[in-house]
This record gives C-alpha cells, sequence and structure tokens, in this order.
C-alpha cells in the first residue's frame, strides 16, 4: 500500500504540513537528566559544564523550554544580556505561560529600560504564576519609579507574605511611608528591615533621617554613626550626621563631619551646601561665598544652592546679587525663595 503523502494538496494550491519529531521515552530520560545534572553544575558555580549540560538537552529536544530558561540564565550570569534575551525569548516561544522567563526578561531591562517593558514583563511574570518574592519586589521598584505608590505598597505587602525575612522590602515600603508623612510606619519598617538583615547600612541611614522628622537628633546621630560602621564609604551618612550634631548644638562636629564627606564624596552637593551655611552662621562670609560659587559650577540646576547664595549675599551686602539668587532658585522650583524675593522690591 502507498503510504500518504504528507504534501496535502487543495483548490489546486500546496499547502505545507510540517510534522514535528517528538524526542522518544529514551530521549526524553536523556533530556531530563542532562537537564538536572545542569542544575547540579549551577550550584556548584561550574557554568561552563552547565551550558554544556543545557546544550546537551537542546540536541536532544529543541523545543524543551526549561533548557532555554537556563541557558538565557546562564547568559545573565555572564553578563550577556542580547543572548539572554534571545534564549529566554526561545523558552517562551515553545511555552508562552513559562512565567520565570518573563520574569527573566524583565530582569535584563530593569534599571536600562525607559519605556515601562520591564514592568510589563514582571505584570506577564506574576499573572503566569511565578510566585517567586522577587517578582513582587521588582514590579514594585518599577511602580514607584512610575509614582504608583499605592500599588507598590500591595507588591511590597505580598512580598513580605512570601518571604518574611526580604529587608528591601521593608526598606522600600518604609520609603513610601516616610513620604506620606507616615513616620511611624516608616521608623517601623526601617526598624524590621535593620532586624532581617543587621548589615544594612543604608537602612541605618535612612532611619535616622526618619528620627530627625521625629525630632530625635540624638538617635539620629546614633543611626548614621552605625551606618557609618558598616559602610565608611557612605558619604550621605557622614552629610546626615553633621546636619543632625548641628541641631543639638555641636557645631564643631557638624563641622568635621561636612568637611569628611566632601573629602569623601567631593560632588555630594548638600554637605557643600550646609558647610558654607555653617560657615556663613560663624561669620566666614567669604569662604562660604566661594564654596557655593565652586559648588554651582558642578551643579547649576540645584535651586537650594541659589537660595542659599542669595541669603549669604544679602549677609554681605549685596542685595541685586541675592535677588538674583532668589529668582533663579524660585525658577528652579525652591518655593522657600518666595519668602525673600519682597525684599528686591524696596
Amino acid at each position: 500500500m502507498m503510504k500518504k503523502n504528507l504534501l496535502i494538496i487543495a483548490a489546486g494550491l500546496f499547502t505545507w504540513q510540517f510534522v514535528y519529531g517528538q524526542p522518544s521515552f529514551s530521549e526524553k530520560r536523556l533530556r531530563d537528566k542532562s537537564l538536572n545534572q545542569g542544575i547540579t553544575y549551577v550550584q556548584q558555580n561550574e557554568y561552563e559544564l552547565a551550558a554544556a549540560s543545557f546544550s546537551r538537552c537542546l540536541e536532544l529536544d529543541s523545543t524543551f523550554a526549561p533548557a532555554w530558561l537556563f541557558r538565557g540564565k546562564l547568559f545573565i550570569e555572564w553578563n550577556r544580556p542580547d543572548e539572554a534575551i534571545g534564549e529566554l525569548n526561545k523558552a517562551l516561544q515553545y511555552d508562552p505561560a513559562l512565567g520565570e522567563a518573563y520574569f527573566y526578561i524583565g530582569y535584563v531591562l530593569y534599571g536600562a529600560d525607559t519605556t515601562g517593558e520591564d514592568r510589563r514583563l514582571f505584570d506577564q511574570a506574576i499573572a503566569a504564576g511565578y510566585q517567586d518574592p522577587w517578582a513582587y519586589y521588582l514590579r514594585a521598584v518599577t511602580e514607584i519609579r512610575d509614582g504608583d505608590d499605592d500599588l507598590a505598597i500591595r507588591d511590597l505587602d505580598r512580598v513580605t507574605e512570601l518571604k518574611e525575612d526580604f529587608a528591601l522590602a521593608y526598606h522600600e515600603r518604609a520609603g513610601i511611608k516616610r513620604r506620606r508623612g507616615d513616620y511611624q510606619g516608616s521608623h517601623f519598617d526601617y526598624q524590621q528591615a535593620i532586624q532581617y538583615n543587621p548589615d544594612f547600612a543604608l537602612a541605618y541611614n535612612n532611619l535616622g533621617s526618619v528620627n530627625i522628622l521625629m525630632g530625635d537628633y540624638t538617635g539620629a546621630i546614633e543611626d548614621y554613626s552605625k551606618a557609618l560602621e558598616l559602610d565608611p564609604e557612605l558619604v550621605i551618612a557622614l552629610n546626615n550626621r553633621g546636619y543632625a550634631r548641628y541641631y543639638i548644638g555641636d557645631k564643631e562636629g557638624a563641622l568635621n563631619d561636612f568637611n569628611a564627606a566632601i573629602t569623601n564624596g567631593p560632588r555630594l552637593a548638600s554637605a557643600k551646601l550646609n558647610k558654607a551655611s555653617l560657615l556663613a552662621e560663624r561669620g566666614e562670609v567669604v569662604p562660604a561665598l566661594s564654596l557655593l560659587d565652586e559648588t554651582l559650577i558642578e551643579h547649576p540646576d540645584m535651586a537650594l544652592l541659589y537660595l542659599n547664595r542669595g541669603l549669604i549675599r544679602e549677609l554681605n551686602g549685596d542685595l541685586d546679587g541675592a535677588c538674583e539668587d532668589w529668582h533663579m532658585a524660585i525658577a528652579l522650583g525652591a518655593e522657600q525663595a518666595n519668602e525673600f524675593i519682597n525684599e528686591c522690591d524696596r
């Protein structure tokens, strides 16, 4: 009997019917064994051997989405993002419901993408059933970036449901609460972040800032000191500790901190702004103005620099220069300058 032809002829047109080969049972066993071996190699940091195992999987079954997924993750590990995305898209070609592949494409784009594609991919990952806390956490960060704090809070809550000790989630949620004026809630979340990660220097720094907002300058100094103990290069903590020291009357300690912040972070404008204000208060107007002039060359769009230089120029008898600075400060968004602009009409 003649075998049926795979080429089907219909209405005088040629319609091609492709018959895909399926791996045999033994091939599937070899394929799955190679995948598991590759995963073991990854756990042992033997990435080249892992790559060979995943490639062997694909030789046995080129439609095997998990192998494409794991090869894509290896390319991420090797910092080869374009190839990673190619492999992950292959995984989705063969399994469009593979949420983990959406997540890792989003992860590759995260931080570099400005179109919101990363957030859309995290949405797809979660919608496909991928319930890793990192998916919710990174989506929350993109929601914060896009100004959707309510959605971010929801996702950060979900992160802590999935992984109670996820310190970064408490840290991000604390930041939202601080911006909303919920200082007690923010304080609690920063403390939770520190409880689960005692070496979290930035959390100590930000806890100190909430303590300042709550009027606890001594507590803030302790928090900033702890942040610096954990990370001596965290120059914002030096600046912030100087600010807190100023408000408890330790002006020499404040100046030392501002100087150290400037030495270790020469482009940290806030430390130069604070030092200039302290110098002017001590009557050292000329070095204060010189420091602000220098800082404005580096940061010409920082409104507070113009505001404070205007105040110091006024102290120095230069009202015209002060008014020029206050107008510039207002143009850059510093509404505080409106308090002084009336002096320019005299």
